[in-house]
């Protein structure tokens, strides 16, 4: 599916991978093309650079959506028929939305709010980053205010840590390494610490002394009152992954062309689609191409390589003599050697680079959309960076 296509069509998109190679800018750069072609979109945003974040307008993390003004968009040269809104996740924010939908009672969920382990964990819990973003997604598309939600997922080398961190968390939290650690404490929670205290083994004594007995009472505290929101929390993570799987979602998998990468794109790949995930589209990002835009194929490599041999020092030192005389400027020689020097160099990073995504191409189908991004000369952080980056993204002028 092209990517216009998909923009038009899709309800989620859901651009994915490991950190590093330009998934949140790839993100904002998506909404903003859905928005400027008439749909009313929503960018939910993980952690953007804070120039970003502040073409977007998202610099307050408080886990509130804010409209990008129409003028960046007249600014930018770029005509604007829908909405763009904009969202940066406050990760215990949006758990404590939950624990507050889910509690039975009031004090049920002042216990768990004011629990010392609950705000450690809220926050800081492998797994919560990727739980709460697809909570916080869930949240937003069943209020139904968009046309089209752009989630930017939280850096990872697998799927499965976003597809699957509601379940790991729900499993660490009713799991029986936590239980068998706290159970002497579940059981005082509900007789009476002072009772249970006096008949204690001399086994929990000393287990008491080494983690610190307010250390086993608060996590027992918790474990007793998150309890009740359990089924909550189950039936709403079977929602989620359902979710994920409609025919109104898209995932788009984003890279970069170095070989590990490239190495953990192929996996992550895999992953989603053994899980019956729809990935529509691979943006390989900051790729080395070859002068002149030549993009490679398996059948320009021989051409590729016979350029490069034909860059040797000693055609480098003629080529660079007769530019310097065609210019009448013999000062100019050491400038051009560092050029055809620098153009070799690129020459063979664009022909890593090719070898390198072919593995990815091949992997991916040919009924995944494939689009390659050149390494830009510039920092991506505004809508002009931005605009720049959907010409390359959609074909527009690239040349």
């Amino acid at each position: 599916m092209r990517l216009d296509a998909l923009l038009e069509e899709k309800r989620i998109v859901m651009c994915c991978g490991s950190g590093g190679v330009g998934k949140t800018t790839i993100a904002a750069a998506l909404a903003i093309r859905a928005a400027a072609g008439g749909r009313r979109t929503l960018v939910l945003t993980i952690d953007p650079a804070r120039r970003l974040a502040d073409a977007l307008g998202v610099t307050v993390l408080g886990n509130e959506v804010r409209r990008v003004p129409a003028r960046k968009f007249a600014a930018a040269g770029i005509p604007l028929r829908g909405e763009l809104h904009a969202m940066m996740l406050d990760t215990k924010r949006t758990f404590d939305d939950i624990v507050e939908r889910f509690s039975p009672s009031d004090e049920v969920r002042d216990a768990i709010l004011g629990n010392a382990i609950y705000q450690q964990l809220s926050d800081t819990l492998s797994g919560s980053r990727e739980y709460m973003a697809m909570e916080k997604l869930y949240e937003l598309h069943a209020e139904g205010g968009y046309d089209l939600i752009v989630l930017d997922t939280p850096p990872t080398k697998h799927a499965l840590d976003f597809l699957d961190a509601p379940d790991r968390i729900l499993a660490f939290l009713g799991g029986g390494v936590v239980r068998l650690m706290v159970k002497p404490y579940l059981l005082a929670g509900r007789i009476g610490f002072r009772v249970f205290r006096r008949g204690a083994s001399s086994i929990f004594s000393i287990l008491e002394k080494v983690t610190g007995m307010e250390f086993l009472k608060d996590l027992s505290d918790f474990i007793l009152s998150f309890e009740g929101l359990y089924d909550g929390f189950r039936q709403r993570a079977r929602r989620v992954k359902a979710l994920l799987g409609q025919e109104g979602t898209a995932f788009v998998l984003v890279t970069a062309p170095e070989r590990l990468v490239l190495e953990e794109a192929i996996f992550f790949l895999e992953q989603l689609v053994a899980h019956k995930m729809p990935v529509e589209a691979v943006i390989v990002n900051k790729v080395h191409l070859p002068a002149g835009d030549r993009r490679p194929t398996a059948s320009s490599r021989r051409r590729a390589q016979a350029e490069e041999t034909a860059l040797s020092p000693a055609r480098i030192g003629r080529m660079a003599g007769r530019m310097a005389e065609a210019l009448g400027d013999p000062g100019f020689r050491p400038t051009a050697e560092k050029l055809l020097r620098n153009l070799a160099q690129h020459e063979v990073l664009a022909e890593m680079d090719a070898r390198n995504i072919e593995a990815l191409r091949a992997v991916a189908g040919e009924r995944t959309g494939f689009v390659e991004v050149p390494l830009l000369p510039i920092d991506v952080h505004d809508f002009e960076g931005l605009t720049r980056l959907n010409d390359h993204l959609f074909q527009a002028r690239a040349a």
